[in-house]
């Protein structure tokens, strides 16, 4: 049995309870017995580095996470390889953290990487991609390369289209969020149709009260306002 199990049930209970300080004292003892069982460069380290950064973060100790974070990924790159699925729990980590910071050069980096690992591996992993081709265009569009962000948003629907199918909850996301692009730049007609495409499937799936379907009519309100058009969403 992994000796580091115990810790971590213990570590997740404690963050449900929003106790952060405390779990972080217990990562840290973590560590201590995750390097004195396992030795430095070994990837329940890296697992217990990563979970340290992450507490942190939450905490807005942020030198320390993002010397965490970094540590835990050189391990994961020693012991795992560059095309790991094992690198993606603190790749993910790491570019939250850089996007909070609005770094974006270093989050792109970052996302074009996990597109390449997600790429080769199964449809579980696979699904990641759309959300990270996501994740790449809202940083294009702060940049100010608009045609490349919406290139990116319709690029992840039809991946995850052609893998996923046209009805999953998923898709209707992605139609969303191509919506509230086109809203951003005012092209309301565009943002309409996406929005109503997302609406149709959304509600297949999720109650009305739900706080994806709500962003949709909100943002089907928030156009119709703009047009001057009185319509009831259904």
């Amino acid at each position: 049995m992994n000796p580091l199990s115990e810790y971590d049930k213990k570590i997740l209970h404690l963050v449900w309870q929003a106790q952060y300080e405390e779990a972080l004292w217990l990562a840290e003892e973590e560590l201590y017995l995750a390097e004195s069982t396992y030795g430095h460069y070994h990837l329940e380290t890296a697992k217990v580095l990563n979970n340290l950064g992450w507490l942190n973060d939450i905490l807005g100790n942020y030198e320390d996470a993002e010397h965490q974070y970094s540590e835990a990924l050189e391990i994961k790159l020693r012991t795992c390889g560059i095309d790991s699925v094992e690198l993606l729990p603190t790749l993910e980590n790491l570019t939250g953290f850089y996007l909070y910071h609005q770094q974006l050069t270093k989050a792109k980096k970052l996302l074009e990487k996990m597109v390449a690992i997600v790429d080769s591996q199964n449809k579980n992993y696979r699904m990641r991609k759309s959300i990270y081709l996501c994740q790449l265009a809202d940083i294009e569009d702060e940049l100010g390369n608009a045609e490349q962000a919406e290139h990116l948003l319709w690029e992840s629907l039809s991946f995850f289209q052609t893998n996923f199918g046209f009805k999953h909850p998923n898709a209707a996301r992605i139609f969303a969020k191509i919506a509230a692009f086109y809203e951003k730049h005012q092209n309301f007609r565009r943002a309409e149709f996406c929005y109503n495409r997302a609406l149709y499937l959304l509600k297949k799936y999720l109650p009305a009260k739900h706080p994806d379907v709500k962003f949709v009519r909100d943002g089907l309100y928030n156009i119709y306002s703009e047009l001057g058009i009185n319509v009831r969403i259904p």
